[in-house]
Protein backbone atom coordinates (compact mmCIF):
# COMPACT_ATOMS: atom_id res chain seq x y z
CA UNK A 1 0.00 0.00 0.00
CA UNK A 2 1.55 3.00 -0.90
CA UNK A 3 2.87 5.22 2.10
CA UNK A 4 -0.12 8.44 1.19
CA UNK A 5 -2.56 6.16 1.34
CA UNK A 6 -1.21 5.03 4.88
CA UNK A 7 -0.72 8.08 6.47
CA UNK A 8 -4.37 9.39 4.99
CA UNK A 9 -5.90 6.20 7.04
CA UNK A 10 -4.06 6.97 9.89
CA UNK A 11 -5.27 10.42 9.61
CA UNK A 12 -8.82 9.65 9.48
CA UNK A 13 -8.40 7.43 12.54
CA UNK A 14 -7.41 10.45 14.84
CA UNK A 15 -10.57 12.12 15.92
CA UNK A 16 -10.59 16.46 15.78
CA UNK A 17 -10.49 15.76 19.88
CA UNK A 18 -7.31 13.82 19.68
CA UNK A 19 -5.60 15.82 17.26
CA UNK A 20 -6.48 19.07 19.76
CA UNK A 21 -5.33 17.87 22.36
CA UNK A 22 -2.38 16.40 20.75
CA UNK A 23 -1.64 20.06 19.33
CA UNK A 24 -2.70 22.23 22.16
CA UNK A 25 0.01 20.38 24.35
CA UNK A 26 2.71 20.02 21.65
CA UNK A 27 2.55 24.09 21.00
CA UNK A 28 1.88 24.62 24.73
CA UNK A 29 4.33 22.94 26.20
CA UNK A 30 7.31 23.74 23.63
CA UNK A 31 6.11 27.73 24.62
CA UNK A 32 5.70 27.44 28.28
CA UNK A 33 9.06 25.27 28.82
CA UNK A 34 11.20 26.85 26.12
CA UNK A 35 13.72 28.34 28.46
CA UNK A 36 14.32 25.07 29.87
CA UNK A 37 14.47 23.49 26.16
CA UNK A 38 17.00 26.01 25.35
CA UNK A 39 19.52 26.68 28.62
CA UNK A 40 21.25 24.13 30.73
CA UNK A 41 19.66 24.56 34.34
CA UNK A 42 21.66 22.40 36.80
CA UNK A 43 20.35 21.40 39.93
CA UNK A 44 22.33 19.33 42.86
CA UNK A 45 21.11 16.23 41.24
CA UNK A 46 21.95 17.39 37.57
CA UNK A 47 26.03 18.32 38.35
CA UNK A 48 27.21 14.66 37.98
CA UNK A 49 24.46 13.69 35.15
CA UNK A 50 26.00 15.53 32.26
CA UNK A 51 26.23 11.70 31.32
CA UNK A 52 24.94 9.45 33.25
CA UNK A 53 23.41 5.51 32.40
CA UNK A 54 20.38 6.07 34.12
CA UNK A 55 21.46 2.96 35.99
CA UNK A 56 19.02 2.93 38.74
CA UNK A 57 17.53 -0.34 39.75
CA UNK A 58 18.73 0.35 43.35
CA UNK A 59 16.30 3.01 43.49
CA UNK A 60 13.39 0.58 41.77
CA UNK A 61 13.56 2.29 38.50
CA UNK A 62 14.67 -0.74 36.26
CA UNK A 63 13.62 0.92 32.94
CA UNK A 64 14.91 4.08 33.48
CA UNK A 65 18.28 3.14 31.85
CA UNK A 66 16.36 1.92 28.66
CA UNK A 67 13.55 4.78 28.51
CA UNK A 68 16.86 6.89 28.55
CA UNK A 69 18.96 6.14 25.62
CA UNK A 70 17.00 7.81 23.41
CA UNK A 71 19.26 11.09 24.12
CA UNK A 72 21.98 8.89 24.82
CA UNK A 73 21.92 9.37 28.49
CA UNK A 74 23.44 12.51 28.07
CA UNK A 75 21.87 16.07 28.71
CA UNK A 76 20.92 17.66 25.47
CA UNK A 77 17.80 19.66 26.55
CA UNK A 78 16.49 20.50 23.26
CA UNK A 79 16.36 17.61 22.40
CA UNK A 80 15.22 15.55 25.72
CA UNK A 81 12.84 18.73 25.42
CA UNK A 82 11.52 17.48 21.94
CA UNK A 83 10.56 13.83 22.97
CA UNK A 84 9.41 15.38 26.40
CA UNK A 85 6.76 16.96 24.40
CA UNK A 86 5.91 14.77 21.77
CA UNK A 87 5.25 12.17 24.52
CA UNK A 88 2.89 14.52 26.84
CA UNK A 89 1.08 15.47 23.71
CA UNK A 90 0.39 11.83 22.76
CA UNK A 91 -0.10 11.01 26.65
CA UNK A 92 -3.13 14.14 26.53
CA UNK A 93 -3.78 12.81 23.13
CA UNK A 94 -4.42 9.23 25.33
CA UNK A 95 -6.80 10.79 28.53
CA UNK A 96 -8.61 12.29 25.92
CA UNK A 97 -9.51 8.86 24.61
CA UNK A 98 -10.03 7.74 27.64
CA UNK A 99 -12.47 10.11 28.93
CA UNK A 100 -14.50 10.05 25.55
CA UNK A 101 -14.45 14.06 25.65
CA UNK A 102 -16.28 14.99 22.90
CA UNK A 103 -15.23 19.20 22.97
CA UNK A 104 -12.75 19.85 21.15
CA UNK A 105 -12.83 22.97 23.56
CA UNK A 106 -12.36 20.86 26.58
CA UNK A 107 -9.91 18.82 24.82
CA UNK A 108 -7.82 21.54 23.55
CA UNK A 109 -7.95 22.73 27.18
CA UNK A 110 -7.06 18.93 28.59
CA UNK A 111 -3.42 19.04 26.52
CA UNK A 112 -2.87 22.92 27.48
CA UNK A 113 -3.10 21.96 31.68
CA UNK A 114 -1.10 18.95 31.08
CA UNK A 115 1.58 20.55 29.67
CA UNK A 116 1.42 23.84 31.70
CA UNK A 117 0.57 22.04 35.08
CA UNK A 118 3.84 23.05 37.66
CA UNK A 119 4.76 19.83 38.34
CA UNK A 120 5.90 19.47 35.39
CA UNK A 121 8.56 22.58 35.20
CA UNK A 122 10.27 20.26 38.39
CA UNK A 123 10.44 17.62 35.76
CA UNK A 124 12.17 19.44 33.42
CA UNK A 125 14.68 20.90 36.29
CA UNK A 126 15.88 17.11 36.41
CA UNK A 127 16.01 17.35 32.62
CA UNK A 128 18.68 13.88 32.70
CA UNK A 129 15.25 12.15 33.30
CA UNK A 130 12.42 14.42 31.71
CA UNK A 131 11.96 11.96 28.40
CA UNK A 132 11.58 8.89 30.26
CA UNK A 133 9.52 10.90 32.83
CA UNK A 134 7.39 11.72 30.05
CA UNK A 135 7.58 8.35 28.20
CA UNK A 136 6.43 7.14 31.87
CA UNK A 137 3.39 8.97 31.90
CA UNK A 138 2.28 8.23 28.22
CA UNK A 139 2.76 4.84 28.93
CA UNK A 140 0.70 4.58 32.46
CA UNK A 141 -2.12 6.66 29.94
CA UNK A 142 -1.59 3.77 26.94
CA UNK A 143 -2.42 0.96 30.03
CA UNK A 144 -4.91 2.68 30.91
CA UNK A 145 -6.78 3.12 27.46
CA UNK A 146 -6.15 -0.68 26.48
CA UNK A 147 -7.72 -2.51 29.92
CA UNK A 148 -10.74 0.21 28.82
CA UNK A 149 -11.58 -1.34 25.46
CA UNK A 150 -11.41 -4.85 26.79
CA UNK A 151 -10.01 -7.97 25.79
CA UNK A 152 -7.48 -10.26 27.10
CA UNK A 153 -5.00 -9.03 25.07
CA UNK A 154 -5.35 -5.48 25.40
CA UNK A 155 -5.74 -5.93 28.82
CA UNK A 156 -2.48 -7.95 28.84
CA UNK A 157 -0.35 -5.24 27.00
CA UNK A 158 -1.91 -2.73 29.94
CA UNK A 159 -0.25 -4.68 32.48
CA UNK A 160 3.04 -4.73 30.96
CA UNK A 161 3.03 -1.16 29.58
CA UNK A 162 1.71 -0.21 33.66
CA UNK A 163 4.89 -2.40 34.62
CA UNK A 164 7.45 -0.91 32.19
CA UNK A 165 5.79 2.87 33.64
CA UNK A 166 6.61 1.82 36.99
CA UNK A 167 9.97 0.77 36.03
CA UNK A 168 10.84 4.29 35.01
CA UNK A 169 9.39 5.87 38.26
CA UNK A 170 6.81 4.22 40.67
CA UNK A 171 4.88 7.46 41.35
CA UNK A 172 3.30 7.56 38.04
CA UNK A 173 1.07 4.63 38.74
CA UNK A 174 -1.20 7.29 40.51
CA UNK A 175 -1.62 8.45 36.76
CA UNK A 176 -2.91 5.35 35.85
CA UNK A 177 -5.12 4.95 39.22
CA UNK A 178 -6.39 8.56 38.76
CA UNK A 179 -7.39 7.98 35.04
CA UNK A 180 -9.11 4.32 35.71
CA UNK A 181 -10.70 6.15 38.34
CA UNK A 182 -12.19 9.06 36.00
CA UNK A 183 -13.17 6.20 33.47
CA UNK A 184 -15.14 4.64 35.82
CA UNK A 185 -16.67 7.56 37.01
CA UNK A 186 -17.76 9.13 32.98
CA UNK A 187 -19.32 5.36 33.06
CA UNK A 188 -21.63 6.16 36.47
CA UNK A 189 -22.54 9.27 34.31
CA UNK A 190 -23.44 8.14 30.82
CA UNK A 191 -26.80 6.91 30.14
CA UNK A 192 -26.26 3.64 27.92
CA UNK A 193 -23.49 2.59 30.72
CA UNK A 194 -24.99 -0.33 32.90
CA UNK A 195 -24.74 -1.41 36.04
CA UNK A 196 -23.05 -4.85 35.30
CA UNK A 197 -21.37 -2.88 32.71
CA UNK A 198 -19.61 -0.71 35.34
CA UNK A 199 -18.84 -2.73 37.51
CA UNK A 200 -16.76 -5.14 35.22
CA UNK A 201 -14.88 -2.29 33.69
CA UNK A 202 -14.27 -1.37 37.19
CA UNK A 203 -13.30 -4.91 38.47
CA UNK A 204 -11.29 -5.04 35.16
CA UNK A 205 -9.50 -2.03 35.97
CA UNK A 206 -8.85 -2.53 39.97
CA UNK A 207 -7.48 -6.25 38.86
CA UNK A 208 -5.31 -4.13 35.90
CA UNK A 209 -3.83 -1.88 38.51
CA UNK A 210 -3.07 -4.85 40.90
CA UNK A 211 -1.52 -7.38 38.15
CA UNK A 212 1.23 -4.67 36.99
CA UNK A 213 1.46 -2.99 40.31
CA UNK A 214 2.59 -7.08 41.51
CA UNK A 215 4.25 -7.50 37.54
CA UNK A 216 6.55 -4.16 38.65
CA UNK A 217 8.11 -5.87 41.94
CA UNK A 218 8.59 -9.55 40.68
CA UNK A 219 10.31 -7.85 37.57
CA UNK A 220 12.12 -5.51 40.30
CA UNK A 221 13.30 -8.24 42.31
CA UNK A 222 14.57 -10.16 39.68
CA UNK A 223 16.96 -7.33 38.57
CA UNK A 224 17.97 -6.73 42.63
CA UNK A 225 18.71 -10.45 41.90
CA UNK A 226 21.02 -10.69 38.82
CA UNK A 227 22.62 -8.00 39.76
CA UNK A 228 23.14 -8.66 43.61
CA UNK A 229 21.86 -5.52 44.94
CA UNK A 230 19.74 -4.18 47.53
CA UNK A 231 17.21 -1.00 47.71
CA UNK A 232 18.80 2.27 48.63
CA UNK A 233 17.68 4.31 51.59
CA UNK A 234 15.88 6.77 49.69
CA UNK A 235 12.78 8.23 49.90
CA UNK A 236 12.32 5.01 52.29
CA UNK A 237 12.82 2.69 49.16
CA UNK A 238 15.41 0.22 51.48
CA UNK A 239 12.30 -0.42 54.05
CA UNK A 240 10.12 -1.56 51.08
CA UNK A 241 11.79 -4.59 51.76
CA UNK A 242 10.73 -5.37 55.18
CA UNK A 243 7.25 -4.98 53.74
CA UNK A 244 4.44 -2.73 53.86
CA UNK A 245 3.89 -0.58 56.76
CA UNK A 246 -0.46 -1.52 57.44
CA UNK A 247 -0.63 -0.51 60.57
CA UNK A 248 0.06 3.42 58.90
CA UNK A 249 -2.61 3.35 56.45
CA UNK A 250 -5.01 5.24 57.73
CA UNK A 251 -2.78 7.89 58.81
CA UNK A 252 -0.63 8.06 55.11
CA UNK A 253 -4.71 8.13 53.58
CA UNK A 254 -5.44 10.71 55.65
CA UNK A 255 -1.98 12.49 54.62
CA UNK A 256 -2.59 12.37 50.96
CA UNK A 257 -5.97 14.00 51.25
CA UNK A 258 -4.49 16.79 53.42
CA UNK A 259 -1.80 16.96 50.57
CA UNK A 260 -3.73 17.30 47.97
CA UNK A 261 -6.28 20.16 49.64
CA UNK A 262 -3.28 22.18 50.34
CA UNK A 263 -1.98 21.46 46.63
CA UNK A 264 -5.32 22.78 45.24
CA UNK A 265 -6.64 25.30 47.93
CA UNK A 266 -4.12 26.51 50.88
CA UNK A 267 -2.49 29.30 50.15
CA UNK A 268 1.36 29.17 51.17
CA UNK A 269 1.18 25.58 51.91
CA UNK A 270 4.50 23.13 52.11
CA UNK A 271 5.14 22.14 48.56
CA UNK A 272 2.77 24.01 46.84
CA UNK A 273 2.68 26.63 44.67
CA UNK A 274 -1.19 27.86 45.55
CA UNK A 275 -1.82 31.55 46.43
CA UNK A 276 -5.19 33.38 46.59
CA UNK A 277 -5.70 33.81 43.40
CA UNK A 278 -5.24 30.45 42.41
CA UNK A 279 -7.04 29.08 45.54
CA UNK A 280 -10.10 31.29 44.27
CA UNK A 281 -9.31 29.58 40.90
CA UNK A 282 -9.40 26.37 41.87
CA UNK A 283 -12.71 27.03 43.80
CA UNK A 284 -14.22 28.36 41.38
CA UNK A 285 -13.60 25.29 38.59
CA UNK A 286 -14.81 22.99 41.42
CA UNK A 287 -18.39 25.25 41.65
CA UNK A 288 -18.70 24.86 38.20
CA UNK A 289 -18.12 21.29 38.17
CA UNK A 290 -20.47 20.47 40.81
CA UNK A 291 -22.84 22.57 39.15
CA UNK A 292 -22.19 20.35 35.77
CA UNK A 293 -22.99 17.65 38.00
CA UNK A 294 -25.80 18.44 39.62
CA UNK A 295 -27.48 18.95 35.85
CA UNK A 296 -26.58 15.97 34.73
CA UNK A 297 -28.22 14.51 37.81
CA UNK A 298 -31.16 16.46 37.37
CA UNK A 299 -31.79 16.63 33.39
CA UNK A 300 -30.77 12.58 33.13
CA UNK A 301 -32.98 11.90 35.81
CA UNK A 302 -29.93 9.66 37.73
CA UNK A 303 -32.33 9.55 40.54
CA UNK A 304 -33.86 6.89 38.86
CA UNK A 305 -30.98 4.65 39.40
CA UNK A 306 -29.07 5.96 42.69
CA UNK A 307 -26.10 3.18 41.82
CA UNK A 308 -25.01 5.84 39.16
CA UNK A 309 -25.03 9.10 41.90
CA UNK A 310 -24.09 6.64 44.80
CA UNK A 311 -21.22 5.72 42.63
CA UNK A 312 -20.35 8.71 40.96
CA UNK A 313 -20.14 10.40 44.64
CA UNK A 314 -17.78 8.13 46.12
CA UNK A 315 -15.47 7.62 42.78
CA UNK A 316 -15.25 11.38 43.59
CA UNK A 317 -14.85 11.48 46.93
CA UNK A 318 -11.86 8.76 46.43
CA UNK A 319 -9.85 11.15 43.96
CA UNK A 320 -7.96 13.00 45.82
CA UNK A 321 -6.43 9.38 47.62
CA UNK A 322 -6.12 8.44 43.40
CA UNK A 323 -4.14 11.40 42.27
CA UNK A 324 -1.90 11.07 45.93
CA UNK A 325 -1.75 7.19 45.34
CA UNK A 326 2.38 8.38 45.44
CA UNK A 327 2.03 9.07 49.36
CA UNK A 328 0.37 5.46 49.69
CA UNK A 329 3.37 3.63 47.92
CA UNK A 330 5.45 5.57 49.19
CA UNK A 331 4.80 5.08 52.54
CA UNK A 332 8.27 6.07 54.27
CA UNK A 333 8.58 9.63 53.24
CA UNK A 334 6.28 12.60 51.30
CA UNK A 335 5.60 12.70 48.29
CA UNK A 336 7.65 15.50 46.03
CA UNK A 337 6.52 17.81 43.53
CA UNK A 338 8.03 15.31 40.59
CA UNK A 339 5.59 12.69 42.57
CA UNK A 340 2.36 15.07 42.43
CA UNK A 341 2.28 14.71 38.58
CA UNK A 342 -1.12 12.60 38.93
CA UNK A 343 -3.09 15.70 40.35
CA UNK A 344 -3.33 17.08 36.95
CA UNK A 345 -5.97 14.81 36.88
CA UNK A 346 -7.91 16.84 39.33
CA UNK A 347 -8.83 19.19 36.27
CA UNK A 348 -9.49 16.35 33.66
CA UNK A 349 -12.41 15.64 36.51
CA UNK A 350 -13.58 19.33 36.37
CA UNK A 351 -13.25 18.57 31.96
CA UNK A 352 -15.11 15.43 32.07
CA UNK A 353 -17.88 16.72 34.08
CA UNK A 354 -18.13 19.55 31.88
CA UNK A 355 -17.83 18.15 29.19
CA UNK A 356 -20.72 15.56 29.76
CA UNK A 357 -23.23 18.40 31.63
CA UNK A 358 -22.34 21.71 29.64
CA UNK A 359 -25.44 20.96 27.12
CA UNK A 360 -27.58 20.32 29.75
CA UNK A 361 -27.73 23.32 31.19
CA UNK A 362 -30.38 25.75 31.01
CA UNK A 363 -30.47 27.43 27.76
CA UNK A 364 -29.85 29.85 26.26
CA UNK A 365 -27.64 31.58 28.73
CA UNK A 366 -27.10 29.42 31.37
CA UNK A 367 -24.88 27.10 29.11
CA UNK A 368 -23.41 29.77 27.62
CA UNK A 369 -22.60 31.75 30.80
CA UNK A 370 -20.45 28.65 32.72
CA UNK A 371 -19.21 27.73 29.25
CA UNK A 372 -17.46 31.18 29.44
CA UNK A 373 -16.54 31.00 33.23
CA UNK A 374 -15.10 27.78 32.53
CA UNK A 375 -12.65 28.60 29.90
CA UNK A 376 -12.06 31.84 31.55
CA UNK A 377 -11.22 29.76 34.56
CA UNK A 378 -9.17 27.27 32.92
CA UNK A 379 -7.25 30.24 31.04
CA UNK A 380 -6.17 31.66 34.32
CA UNK A 381 -5.26 28.52 35.75
CA UNK A 382 -3.16 28.06 32.59
CA UNK A 383 -1.35 31.52 32.66
CA UNK A 384 -0.49 31.13 36.52
CA UNK A 385 0.87 27.49 35.92
CA UNK A 386 2.84 29.20 33.36
CA UNK A 387 4.47 31.76 35.40
CA UNK A 388 4.95 28.95 38.23
CA UNK A 389 7.14 27.14 36.05
CA UNK A 390 9.09 30.20 34.70
CA UNK A 391 9.43 31.51 38.00
CA UNK A 392 11.25 28.27 39.06
CA UNK A 393 13.36 27.94 36.07
CA UNK A 394 14.33 31.60 36.97
CA UNK A 395 15.08 31.08 40.21
CA UNK A 396 17.49 27.80 39.48
CA UNK A 397 19.14 29.65 36.98
CA UNK A 398 19.63 32.55 39.68
CA UNK A 399 21.14 29.43 42.21
CA UNK A 400 23.32 28.65 39.55
CA UNK A 401 24.66 32.08 38.28
CA UNK A 402 25.49 32.14 42.30
CA UNK A 403 27.36 28.86 42.26
CA UNK A 404 29.00 30.02 38.71
CA UNK A 405 30.37 32.76 40.51
CA UNK A 406 31.44 31.46 43.62
CA UNK A 407 33.38 28.15 42.15
CA UNK A 408 35.74 30.85 39.81
CA UNK A 409 36.22 32.45 42.55
CA UNK A 410 37.51 29.94 44.48
CA UNK A 411 39.46 28.04 41.64
CA UNK A 412 40.74 31.76 41.28
CA UNK A 413 42.36 31.28 44.66
CA UNK A 414 43.17 27.59 44.17
CA UNK A 415 45.32 28.33 41.31
CA UNK A 416 46.84 31.22 42.68
CA UNK A 417 47.63 29.40 45.92
CA UNK A 418 51.92 29.42 45.62
CA UNK A 419 53.53 26.32 45.28
CA UNK A 420 50.26 25.41 42.84
CA UNK A 421 51.36 23.66 39.80
CA UNK A 422 48.03 21.63 38.67
CA UNK A 423 49.27 18.13 40.09
CA UNK A 424 48.73 18.54 43.70
CA UNK A 425 45.62 16.99 45.29
CA UNK A 426 43.04 19.90 46.18
CA UNK A 427 41.01 19.10 49.41
CA UNK A 428 37.76 21.07 49.57
CA UNK A 429 36.40 20.81 52.93
CA UNK A 430 33.10 22.38 53.42
CA UNK A 431 30.10 23.29 51.44
CA UNK A 432 29.37 27.01 49.79
CA UNK A 433 28.32 28.89 52.52
CA UNK A 434 24.63 29.90 51.56
CA UNK A 435 24.38 32.98 54.00
CA UNK A 436 26.69 34.46 51.06
CA UNK A 437 25.15 33.67 47.85
CA UNK A 438 21.18 33.63 49.09
CA UNK A 439 19.20 35.21 46.44
CA UNK A 440 16.61 37.27 48.69
CA UNK A 441 14.13 37.35 46.23
CA UNK A 442 10.48 37.23 47.11
CA UNK A 443 8.56 35.70 44.38
CA UNK A 444 11.04 33.13 45.01
CA UNK A 445 9.16 31.83 47.94
CA UNK A 446 6.60 30.24 46.07
CA UNK A 447 8.45 27.86 44.14
CA UNK A 448 10.94 27.03 47.20
CA UNK A 449 11.80 23.76 47.38
CA UNK A 450 15.35 21.20 47.47
CA UNK A 451 15.60 21.05 43.68
CA UNK A 452 14.51 24.58 43.22
CA UNK A 453 17.81 26.48 45.34
CA UNK A 454 17.95 29.86 46.34
CA UNK A 455 21.58 30.35 46.74
CA UNK A 456 23.66 27.00 45.04
CA UNK A 457 23.32 23.99 42.85
CA UNK A 458 26.44 22.39 44.71
CA UNK A 459 24.91 21.86 48.45
CA UNK A 460 27.36 19.71 49.61
CA UNK A 461 31.00 18.73 49.64
CA UNK A 462 30.87 16.50 46.86
CA UNK A 463 28.57 19.22 44.45
CA UNK A 464 32.10 21.34 44.44
CA UNK A 465 33.62 18.81 42.81
CA UNK A 466 31.16 17.92 40.66
CA UNK A 467 30.99 21.48 39.06
CA UNK A 468 34.77 21.77 38.39
CA UNK A 469 34.77 18.39 36.67
CA UNK A 470 31.75 18.34 34.80
CA UNK A 471 30.97 22.17 34.35
CA UNK A 472 33.95 24.09 34.54
CA UNK A 473 35.89 21.28 32.91
CA UNK A 474 38.61 21.82 35.65
CA UNK A 475 40.10 17.85 36.60
CA UNK A 476 39.87 18.28 40.25
CA UNK A 477 39.77 14.58 41.69
CA UNK A 478 37.50 14.42 44.44
CA UNK A 479 39.70 12.67 47.33
CA UNK A 480 38.82 9.73 49.31
CA UNK A 481 37.00 10.14 51.91
CA UNK A 482 39.44 8.82 54.38
CA UNK A 483 41.71 11.89 53.39
CA UNK A 484 38.90 14.56 53.76
CA UNK A 485 39.00 13.44 57.08
CA UNK A 486 41.74 12.89 58.44
CA UNK A 487 43.46 16.45 56.85
CA UNK A 488 39.85 18.21 58.23
CA UNK A 489 41.19 16.85 61.83
CA UNK A 490 44.59 17.82 61.59
CA UNK A 491 45.92 20.71 63.66
CA UNK A 492 47.17 22.49 60.52
CA UNK A 493 43.54 22.62 59.24
CA UNK A 494 42.05 23.61 62.87
CA UNK A 495 44.14 26.47 62.86
CA UNK A 496 43.56 27.75 59.27
CA UNK A 497 40.80 30.54 58.75
CA UNK A 498 37.59 30.69 57.11
CA UNK A 499 37.35 30.83 53.54
CA UNK A 500 37.58 33.66 51.88
CA UNK A 501 39.85 35.24 54.84
CA UNK A 502 43.76 35.21 53.76
CA UNK A 503 44.90 32.12 54.57
CA UNK A 504 42.16 29.73 54.32
CA UNK A 505 43.75 28.41 50.83
CA UNK A 506 46.96 26.74 51.50
CA UNK A 507 49.21 23.85 50.85
CA UNK A 508 49.39 21.12 53.43
CA UNK A 509 51.78 18.18 52.87
CA UNK A 510 52.07 19.08 49.33
CA UNK A 511 47.82 18.98 48.89
CA UNK A 512 46.00 22.91 48.61
CA UNK A 513 43.81 22.53 51.15
CA UNK A 514 40.58 25.39 51.12
CA UNK A 515 38.67 25.69 54.58
CA UNK A 516 35.05 26.83 54.25
CA UNK A 517 33.70 25.33 57.16
CA UNK A 518 35.85 24.12 60.66
CA UNK A 519 34.49 20.23 59.81
CA UNK A 520 34.01 18.32 57.75
CA UNK A 521 30.75 16.32 56.70
CA UNK A 522 31.40 13.12 56.32
CA UNK A 523 28.91 11.19 53.16
CA UNK A 524 26.01 9.30 54.17
CA UNK A 525 25.82 5.52 54.02
CA UNK A 526 23.43 6.59 51.13
CA UNK A 527 25.55 8.76 49.21
CA UNK A 528 28.38 6.27 49.29
CA UNK A 529 26.10 3.31 48.15
CA UNK A 530 24.58 5.75 45.43
CA UNK A 531 27.87 6.49 43.83
CA UNK A 532 28.31 3.08 43.22
CA UNK A 533 24.13 2.16 42.29
CA UNK A 534 24.20 -0.01 38.90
Amino acid sequence: MPLDRVLARLRQRITPTRRAAFLACFIAGYLIHLFAFTNIIPNSDGLSRVFDPQQMTVSGRWFLHYASFLNDFTQMPALIGFFSVVFLALAAAGVVTALNLHSRALSAFAGVLMAAFPCLGYTFLYMFTASAYCLAILLAVLAVCLVKKGGWLRTLAGVVLLALAMGIYQAYAAVAVALSLLVVLRACLHARSTLKGTARLGFRLAGFLAVGAALYYGILQIFLAVKDLELLDYLGMSDAGSGYPVAQLPGLILSAYKQVFVFFFWPNGSNSFTTPLLAGLDLLALALAVACFLAIVFRRALWREPWRIIGALVLAALLPLAVGFAQIIAPFSDATPIMKYAYVLVYMAVLLTADLGLSFLPRPRGGMAVSGVLALCLAGVTLYSANINNLLYTAAGQAHRATLSYATRLLTRIESCPGYTGEEEVLIIGAFPTDRIYADIESYALVDHYSVPRDTVAPLNKHIYYYFNDWLNVPIAEPGEETMIAVAQSEEFQAMPLYPADGSVRMLDGRVVVKIQEEYTPKSDYELAYENRR
